[in-house]
């Protein structure tokens, strides 16, 4: 019997056993070792249960962020080898945690592409705009659909523009920028959310500055029919029907 069926109680992936190593996986000032044992543990059983219990690692930061990015790196890798079990397991994490940068990256070297677009756009439709719990998942999902070029990433994006985080509006404006070549034939529609936002004097100053900030750099034409929120108005006057800094 080896050191930690001692602790625990035997090998069997019951819940009683998956749920004390979880408790040991997400203890932060532990020593590596401690929990990367707990880690193969579940690994090993690759039981639905067990893949759910590690993948609580991620979600948590350890007191050395240098053993912190080792042991996620380490267990990405882990993960890619066990294949189809790891990859429903990672959907399910994507679809609910807030956590998800190592999890996606996991799950991109499983998906194909296509199906790696389609995985992030669902989870991230899983938390509606107005979900204030899920603020950090949102933006980490925002950033991994920006970093994969794809034209279906626009289409899950556009109503993140009024999301009820500033973070996540800001996010957005900024993956919609990075990926403004393939907005298509969403680019009027998106065109007339971000003037809605720099009109919105009900917005936060600096998502408003935010976002005219990128129509002026995307060349966006304004909405002549609506006045410019004042924190907009502070940094920018209209000229020849676009955005323009005042000159010094």
């Amino acid at each position: 019997m080896s050191f930690l069926d001692s602790i625990f109680g035997g090998d069997k992936p019951t819940q009683k056993n998956i749920d004390k190593l979880v408790v040991r996986v997400k203890e932060g000032y532990a020593q590596p070792e401690y929990r990367r044992e707990a880690m193969e543990k579940l690994l090993g059983w690759h039981t639905p249960e067990s893949l759910n219990g590690v993948l609580v690692r991620f979600t948590v930061i350890a007191n050395s962020l240098h053993w912190d990015g080792e042991e996620k790196t380490w267990l990405v890798d882990e993960l890619v080898k066990l294949g189809e079990p790891a990859r429903v397991a990672l959907r399910k994490f994507l679809a609910k945690e807030n956590h998800i940068a190592f999890a996606a990256r996991a799950l991109s070297r499983l998906d194909s592409k296509d199906d790696y677009v389609n995985d992030l756009a669902a989870a991230l439709a899983a938390r509606a705009p107005d979900d204030y719990r899920s603020v950090h998942g949102k933006a980490e999902l925002i950033a991994c659909l920006t970093d994969t070029q794809d034209p279906r990433a626009v289409t899950a994006l556009v109503p993140y523009i009024d999301d009820h985080g500033d973070d996540v509006q800001c996010a957005c404006v900024d993956a919609l920028e990075r990926l403004w070549t393939l907005t298509g034939p969403l680019a009027g529609d998106i065109e007339k959310r971000l003037q809605a936002v720099i009109a919105d004097d009900a917005r936060s100053a600096r998502v408003v500055r935010h976002t005219a900030a990128a129509m002026q750099r995307l060349d966006v034409p304004v909405d002549a029919t609506r006045p410019l929120a004042p924190a907009v108005a502070e940094d920018f006057l209209i000229k020849d029907g676009k955005l323009a800094r005042p000159s010094a």
